[in-house]
């Protein structure tokens, strides 16, 4: 879900001071960091609220909040998600084309995890055949997305000051 915020008409003044698009970027990269923090320690209360206290994993532990990779100096996207994740290919063109259905990949889950090996969080999210959904993620977003929003405008314009400081 790719969000852009609007009126930041003061901060694109301070942009323009600043002039250097790669130092832009690593204070908006913070920046987002910061904001989204906002949305994992979210996902977090909601996962503890659902993990089963018999089980060895914990899915909160493996919440974690990571960047993204983006294509130039224009853009930025921070991900909230859970270390691990799915094992088979999913089922889109990309992967029909390739003759990747039905096949296994290797991913962050582990048994190292801080959590244990949770590979299992999207049945959980998004529920299956037998057991209906249970969400932390979407809801830990869409519940605070003004709170994330305002802390990303306090927090980039914060950083860009300092950068601003610097020169």
């Amino acid at each position: 879900m790719a969000n852009e915020i609007t009126g930041l008409d003061e901060v694109q003044a301070k942009l323009r001071q600043l002039g250097n698009q790669r130092k832009a970027k690593n204070a908006a990269t913070r920046s987002s960091r910061k904001a989204m923090n906002i949305v994992k320690k979210a996902a977090v209360l909601n996962a503890k609220a659902l993990d089963d206290k018999d089980s060895p994993e914990r899915i909160w532990k493996n919440i974690i909040t990571k960047a993204g990779k983006t294509k130039g100096v224009d853009n930025v996207m921070m991900k909230v998600g859970v270390k691990g994740g799915a094992r088979n290919y999913g089922n889109n063109a990309s992967n029909r084309r390739a003759n990747r259905i039905g096949r296994r990949y290797q991913t962050q889950g582990d048994k190292k995890n801080p959590g244990g090996d949770t590979w299992y969080f999207r049945l959980v999210e998004y529920g299956s055949a037998t057991n209906n959904a249970k969400p932390f993620l979407r809801p830990a977003l869409n519940n605070n997305i003004d709170a994330v929003q305002a802390e990303f405008k306090r927090s980039f314009s914060e950083e860009l000051d300092k950068e601003i400081a610097k020169l």
